[in-house]
């Protein structure tokens, strides 16, 4: 009697995606955890002591529709005008295959861009309560040191085109509502992960 044939495996696209929306999730939550490595030793270095872990945005890819609201709000809040350049955070989209990245700064525990600054405490800052590391714009002359010293590729910090200053997500410091791309994010694929859940 002849063996019988395996039936064939028949998942639909939409399967597909969300399948892979849970790979490059986990994907996203393991490159998480390395930049946060640092959290055990954020007070050991000079300058972060009693320095609490910052909050995080994070994104998942498998609720994410490529709108780029996010990077249009960004960019309005901050500088009062919408570009893509302007924006402290970065959507990279392949609709072709219906994947997007979502890049924005991921507030290391032992933040090599701080460390890099020649201004540190004046143009590149610790939030003290927070945690949050953020670009005192008044003091900031646009070295690049930042943007040099990102561990991450591509760098999460930049220098503004037009002011010539660096700039980066500082999870909107400040604004009572939390981030702007969060609360504008259609489909709900941003979430805030706070200091104590990353530790």
């Amino acid at each position: 009697m002849a063996d019988k044939k395996p039936e064939e495996l028949k998942i639909t696209r939409r399967q597909f995606m969300a399948g892979a929306g849970t790979v490059i999730a986990v994907s996203a939550v393991s490159n998480l955890a390395t930049a946060a490595v640092g959290s055990a030793k954020s007070g050991t270095q000079k300058g972060l002591e009693g320095v609490p872990l910052s909050a995080l945005i994070v994104h998942d890819a498998s609720l994410c529709a490529g709108c780029g609201v996010c990077g249009l709000m960004c960019a309005f809040y901050h500088e009062k005008e919408y570009g893509s350049s302007l924006s402290r955070n970065e959507l990279l989209r392949d609709p072709f295959n219906i994947e997007y990245t979502f890049h924005v700064c991921q507030q290391c525990a032992s933040p090599d861009c701080y460390f890099a600054c020649p201004k540190k405490d004046k143009a590149l800052c610790l939030d003290r309560k927070t945690g949050v590391k953020y670009v005192n714009t008044a003091e900031c002359e646009g070295c690049g040191s930042c943007t040099e010293a990102c561990r991450f590729s591509p760098p999460r910090a930049h220098v503004q085109p037009e002011k010539k200053v660096s700039f980066k997500c500082d999870l909107c410091r400040g604004r009572a509502e939390g981030p702007i791309c969060m609360e504008y994010c259609t489909m709900k694929a941003l979430r805030q992960v706070s200091g104590k859940e990353r530790g």
